[in-house]
């Protein structure tokens, strides 16, 4: 079937191409999402996204990528060292987050994705969608997509970089890039090294074993790619990180081995100005506490600009294979996207046909849609469904316990919003309504097992601003969420209603200076508000975290910094009987010849 597909989609480029040979691409600049293997992922700010470049993530003066995601307000995050991270954005699941390395999809080993294995240093850019996105990107991309760059700016000048750092709890990273480029051709590599002492994860009353709780990493980055004939074009992308981490438990089994190796290769064809194709293999390994899964996909896209629109189409075949169970998940997709301009209307419109080994085929489609409504003011609005596959967590604890097969959960999502930008900065303000049905629930049985279990409502609005003052770069965002499951009507778990982050920095000759504050309201360890035992489930408080950072350049090639997080030593929680790093600091040296 895949194979029929496949002669298809590369039948339609070649029509598709004999149409577009003589025709040129019109006046406005059109990109599509990294599915399409392209730099954004729809016209103009039609997306809620939010985008950090290298000096981004230098100012929030985050050591990891986990603690850079702590520090997003729409992000409801938990987990610290010695514990699992889970990253919900909008009031979803952790798994309901797509973690892409590269515009290729992680796959989910554990229930959800493994944020610790990605090295902070490695990172030159990380794009976070917000929204149901799997007409794009897949089944999985329900609440959101975090999409992690390594591959440098290929307009950048040829360098390299070496970084050292020590910090509280024994941490140290260090980590070597160097970047050659000519006129047709490019390489990056980057090696990073990194091991904390961290810190004790659990509380003893709740059954900690009083020790701390370490991890080391070591991560392998290479990006390289040019042009092997007049319109043809090669990439190949490599990532290769293995660590140990310590997860807090009383067995004494020690380190847990946590590996992910992949290997992307991407070859472009341009048929004409208007036209080209394009080819993407991928192969992921993936080893976590002694368990080994693989993720093989392959994908082939065409597109075709008109003089104010693209259209993609394309193919997908992946295969996740537990490799310990003898177990395989597969799907085959088929997807289009066109977007362009219909009388001043920046206009999106996507479907994908996804075709699973296991379930009935069904469909998933977005609509975007935005517009100027003067030249300071913007309005826009989007409708889309999305799904989400039972993955091999969830699917192994149901054949155990010898329950029927998990449906896919499916979504639906609706939002709409304002952006403005003036001569004093900019704004923007945006409301979302979104259903979950057949959602998952865990039931704690012996053997535990999960179901398909009712409806969860999600609302939500959020604002941002951000202005300049006194040669201070301000930049502010407020965000509300409600996640609410139809059948008891209460709060899903270890969302807070309600965070705020006010972000302000400024360069002063040679120094950078950053303030951070970022604060979540309280919430519920339990989706059902109770322990299991009819009481009263643990109230998780509200927290307010500052953090600060400061650079200082002694010349354009060799800086110092210091960051200081959670400066004010703040207790909190993120998850009941799990501790949360106090005051850290970390001081560092980057030097670029």
């Amino acid at each position: 079937m895949f194979t029929k597909k496949l002669i298809l989609a590369a039948s339609l480029s070649v029509i598709l191409a004999s149409q577009a040979a003589n025709a040129v691409i019109g006046p406005i600049k059109i990109s599509l999402n990294n599915e399409y293997r392209t730099s954004t992922p729809v016209i103009g700010a039609i997306a809620t996204s939010i985008k950090l470049d290298k000096s981004d993530i230098k100012k929030t003066g985050a050591t990891t990528f986990v603690n850079l995601l702590e520090k997003i307000p729409s992000i409801s995050f938990e987990g610290g060292p010695g514990n699992l991270a889970a990253v919900r954005i909008r009031g979803s699941e952790s798994k309901h987050t797509l973690l892409l390395i590269d515009g290729q999809k992680v796959t989910i080993t554990g229930g959800q994705p493994n944020f610790k294995m990605i090295p902070l240093n490695q990172i030159s850019r990380i794009e976070i969608l917000k929204g149901p996105f799997s007409s794009l990107y897949g089944p999985g991309a329900i609440g959101g997509v975090i999409n992690v760059f390594t591959d440098k700016d290929t307009n950048s000048i040829t360098s390299s970089s070496i970084d050292s750092s020590y910090g509280s709890n024994g941490t140290k990273q260090s980590s070597f890039n160097t970047y050659y480029k000519n006129d047709a051709s490019y390489l990056d590599f980057t090696f990073t090294d990194f091991i904390t002492d961290g810190i004790d994860a659990t509380h003893k009353t709740t059954g900690g074993d009083d020790d701390l709780d370490p991890s080391d990493r070591q991560t392998f980055g290479l990006n390289m790619g040019g042009d092997i004939g007049e319109n043809t074009s090669v990439s190949l992308n490599m990532i290769d990180s293995r660590a140990n981490i310590m997860y807090d438990n009383p067995d004494p089994a020690g380190k847990y081995e946590n590996d992910l190796r992949q290997i992307g290769l991407g070859v472009t064809q341009k048929f004409s100005d208007r036209f080209e194709t394009r080819v993407d293999i991928n192969d992921q390994n993936i080893l976590r506490h002694g368990s080994k899964y693989e993720l093989n996909t392959i994908s082939i896209v065409n597109e075709l600009g008109f003089d104010s629109s693209k259209l993609s189409v394309g193919l997908m075949n992946s295969a996740d294979k537990d490799v310990g169970n003898n177990r395989e998940i597969k799907h085959t997709d088929v997807f289009t996207q066109w977007q362009g301009l219909i009388i001043d209307n920046e206009v999106s419109i996507g479907a994908r046909i996804i075709d699973y080994d296991k379930f009935s085929t069904h469909t998933t489609y977005n609509f975007n849609w935005a517009r100027d409504l003067s030249s300071t003011l913007r309005v826009n609005g989007s409708y889309g469904t999305a799904s989400h596959l039972p993955n091999h967590y969830e699917q192994n604890l149901n054949i155990v316990a010898d329950q029927t097969t998990l449906k896919p959960e499916k979504s639906t999502n609706l939002e709409i919003g304002l952006s403005g930008d003036y001569d004093w900065g900019n704004t923007e303000f945006k409301i979302y309504k979104s259903k979950l049905k057949d959602a998952f629930k865990y039931f704690s049985a012996s053997p535990a097992y999960y179901k398909n279990d009712g409806i969860v409502n999600i609302r939500g609005a959020e604002l941002s601003i951000g202005t300049d003052f006194l040669g201070w770069d301000i930049d502010t965002s407020i965000d509300y969420n409600k996640a609410i499951a139809a059948s008891t009507g209460l709060q899903k778990g270890r969302r807070p209603n309600r965070s705020i982050s006010l972000n302000l920095s400024k360069t002063s000759g040679k120094w950078k200076r950053n303030i951070n504050w970022i604060a979540k309201s309280r919430s519920w360890d339990q989706d059902s508000n109770t322990n299991g035992w009819g009481q009263t489930a643990a109230e998780l408080g509200g927290y307010g975290l500052l953090n600060l950072s400061t650079r200082y350049d002694f010349t354009e090639d060799l800086s110092i910094y210091l960051n200081r997080n959670n400066a004010l030593d703040k207790n909190y929680e993120m998850a009941t009987g799990y501790k949360t790093p106090g005051k850290t600091t970390t001081l560092g040296l980057t030097y670029n010849f």
